[in-house]
């Protein structure tokens, strides 16, 4: 009689079937999550070109607002580190002023102009684009977008020992650029897209 309870408690009892299933489940789940994570880190690291990602919703810049607030002590995360006001303040006429911002440590310069007279086009905002970038005719890309709800183009110019970027975009009567040598194109565009005109 001992021998026959002791068999029973060696004997192994059978596994329930939900007990197999559950266990696929949960293999099931582990797959799909690895699958997702593989999915998201594609995702983030495949970006569509830098141009393509100009944020075209911008707040309308009127003819009178003032300086201070076009040349903004922030702009998005950025801080505002020089300002030449020039002629910004001016109550009537062309407008002009430039700042710059610490964007990563690097350096990205802001130019607004205001042009009264006449409805500005592209070809007058991209105008002076060497001497702005200091560089000869060769080694230039641009992209414009003159349809686009807030006209904007993007141009590169790659010289011996730099890159600069800029965009470019009207806002009204307003002509505005953004450029840099030091920060990249993606730091750039990060400014361009906090900054709120």
């Amino acid at each position: 009689m001992q021998s026959d309870v002791a068999m029973a408690e060696k004997t192994p009892r059978p596994r329930p079937a939900w007990r197999s299933s559950g266990s696929f489940f949960v293999i099931l789940m582990f797959i799909g999550a690895a699958l997702l994570f593989i999915y998201s880190l594609w995702f983030v690291n495949t970006h569509s070109p830098v141009e393509e990602r100009f944020n075209q919703r911008r707040r309308p810049l009127e003819a009178d607002t003032p300086g201070y607030l076009i040349l903004r002590e922030r702009a998005g995360d950025y801080l505002r580190t020089a300002l030449n006001v020039d002629t910004l303040d001016a109550a009537e006429g062309r407008r002009h002023g430039v700042a710059e911002y610490n964007v990563e440590g690097k350096t990205v310069r802001l130019e607004v102009e205001y042009i009264p007279d006449q409805t500005p086009t592209l070809d007058m905002v991209f105008a002076g684009f060497l001497e702005r970038a200091d560089g000869t005719d060769t080694g230039s890309v641009l992209k414009r977008f003159p349809e686009a709800r807030t006209p904007y183009y993007f141009a590169v110019f790659s010289g011996f020992t730099y890159t600069y970027y800029e965009f470019g975009w009207i806002n009204g009567n307003w002509i505005l650029r953004a450029s840099s040598r030091e920060a990249g194109q993606e730091a750039l565009l990060r400014f361009v897209n906090g900054y709120v005109y």
